[in-house]
C-alpha cells in the first residue's frame, strides 16, 4: 500500500483531552508516561518482515533557538509512536535510527520492535556528540545499505528534517532520497522546501508552529503501521 494513502492531516483533539497537561511539559519532558492525542489503532503485524528506518536531523537550523523544532517534540512523539506500536508487534517487525551526524552514540541498527523498544527509545533524542549536521548523504546512503543489508524485509525511511541541505549536490542526494528501495515519508520541520523540490513519489507531512501536538506521532505512527493490517489512524487526525 502506498504510504501517501495512509497520512492524514494532523488536528487537535477537543480542549477538555489537552487541559490535564500544559503543552510545554509535554514538549519538554523525554518522559512523558503517556499523550493528550489519539493515534489510533496499530492493527495486526504484517504477514511479511518489515523495517521502519527513522532518520533525524540535528542541526541548527531545527534544534537552535529559533529553530523549525527548538523543544525537541519530535523526539518525544516519536517515542510514543514507536512505543504504541511495539507494544503489539513481532519479532519480524524491526526499527533502526540513524542521525544526520552518523555515526553517532543515537545511531540504533534494525532491532525487533519487540522486547528492543528501550534500544531504540535510547536512540531517539538529540545524540550527546552530534555536531549538527546539514548533510544528508551520509546518513542517507547508511539507511540505503541497511535496507539491502535486509532484502526480505518491506523497507520505509522516515526523515525528519527542515531538508535546508548543506550536501555539495543537494539535487543529486534529493534523487538518491526517492530511489531508496521501499517507502520514504519525508516530514518537513518547517515551511521553507518549495513545492516540487522532493520527488512526486514521496510522502511528505509538513509540521510547522501552526500545527497541533501529535502530528509527529501521527506521521511516524504512519510510518510504523504502513503495512500492518487492519491498521486504522485516530478520527482526531482528520480536520
Amino acid at each position: 500500500m502506498n504510504l501517501r494513502t495512509r497520512l492524514l492531516p494532523g488536528a487537535g483533539l477537543p480542549g477538555e483531552l489537552l487541559g490535564a497537561v500544559p503543552v510545554e511539559q509535554i514538549r519538554q519532558s523525554p518522559d512523558t508516561p503517556s499523550a493528550p492525542y489519539v493515534l489510533g489503532d496499530p492493527g495486526s503485524p504484517a504477514p511479511f518482515p518489515t523495517l521502519l528506518i527513522a532518520l533525524f536531523d540535528d542541526s541548527g537550523s531545527v534544534t537552535g533557538r529559533g529553530g523549525n523544532d527548538p523543544l525537541a517534540a519530535r523526539y518525544v512523539e516519536a517515542r510514543h509512536a514507536f512505543e504504541v506500536v511495539a507494544g503489539r508487534s513481532v519479532r519480524r517487525e524491526r526499527g533502526a535510527v540513524l542521525h544526520f551526524d552518523t555515526p553517532c552514540s543515537g545511531d540504533v541498527p534494525p532491532v525487533p520492535l519487540r522486547g528492543r523498544a528501550r534500544q531504540i527509545r535510547r536512540g531517539l533524542s538529540c545524540p550527546r556528540d552530534a555536531k549538527g549536521s546539514s548533510v544528508l548523504e551520509p546518513s542517507l546512503r547508511r539507511a540505503v545499505a541497511m535496507a539491502r543489508a535486509y532484502p526480505k524485509h518491506a523497507a520505509t525511511l522516515l526523515v525528519l528534517s527542515d531538508f535546508l541541505l548543506l550536501d555539495q549536490e543537494p539535487g543529486e542526494v534529493l534523487s538518491g532520497l526517492a530511489g531508496f528501495p521501499g517507502d520514504v515519508h519525508a516530514v518537513v520541520l518547517g515551511d521553507h522546501v518549495p513545492e516540487g523540490v522532493l520527488d512526486s513519489g514521496i510522502a511528505i507531512t509538513t509540521i510547522t508552529e501552526a500545527s497541533p501536538l501529535g502530528s509527529v506521532a501521527h506521521a511516524v505512527f504512519a510510518g510504523l503501521t504502513i503495512h500492518r493490517v487492519e491498521a486504522s489512524a485516530s478520527p482526531a487526525e482528520r480536520p
